[in-house]
């Protein structure tokens, strides 16, 4: 299991509850940010990760309409105090077609990402009439090796699938790979969020076999476990 915290924690329990045995294997490590918007108050907030939840802990923004990528999410942003939630399913792009289907411009919009992200996501809210103000909350940098009980597990050949949230996560874990276990992933089957991820993964070692989840969310990627043992 690649992903981060907080979102590692359910995933596993997840994994588990189907039967599995999971191994935490984060691949990156999240810094949180401040939120610094002064007294302005958006019209709508938007997040694409889980990840700039904890930096908007703000209870004076607890009733601006939220939306963020993912049930998930949508979940832990109502559990944080966000009272208006709405999940658009899969990708950035699905969560700019969701704003724009139910918020006309000019809004004010307060997109908070992680650093480096989100870039051309605000370009292209800017170009269709919104005004976005473009916050980094956190911060990520990649796990430069892989953790000790991953890497034990590799060895002695008893993982039968590795799970990949992220293009990000994934590029990590190809990075850290040493080099005596890149022939043992041959026996190794890897789940893709998305196509994306998959390339990511494809760019490196062979893999048993690459399964791409049905949608971008847990649950198409937990429905790819019994297809592992084919």
């Amino acid at each position: 299991m690649t992903r981060p915290p907080p979102g590692l924690a359910p995933t596993m329990a997840a994994v588990a509850g189907a039967g599995w045995r999971p191994i935490a294997a984060p691949m990156l490590h999240v810094s949180q940010r401040a939120l610094s918007i002064g007294t302005v108050r958006p019209d709508a907030i938007m997040m694409t990760s889980g990840q700039a939840i904890a930096s908007l802990k703000v209870s004076r923004l607890h009733d601006v309409p939220c939306y963020v990528v993912g049930s998930a999410t949508a979940r832990r942003a109502r559990a944080a105090g966000f009272i208006n939630v709405f999940a658009a399913s899969g990708t950035a792009d699905d969560l700019t077609a969701l704003v724009r289907a139910v918020l006309p411009p000019p809004a004010r919009l307060l997109l908070a990402v992680g650093q480096g992200y989100g870039q051309e996501m605000a370009v292209a809210l800017r170009g269709y009439g919104y005004r976005v103000w473009r916050r980094c909350v956190y911060g990520v940098r990649a796990a430069p090796v892989l953790p000790s009980d991953a890497l034990a597990a590799l060895l002695a050949g008893r993982v039968a699938a590795a799970m990949f949230y992220s293009t990000r996560t994934a590029s990590a874990f190809m990075a850290a790979m040493p080099p005596a276990v890149v022939p043992l992933l041959a026996e190794v089957a890897a789940i893709a969020m998305s196509g994306g991820v998959a390339d990511a993964l494809g760019a490196g070692p062979c893999w048993r076999r690459i399964h791409i989840a049905a949608r971008a969310d847990q649950e198409a990627m937990l429905a790819c476990l019994p297809a592992i043992m084919d």
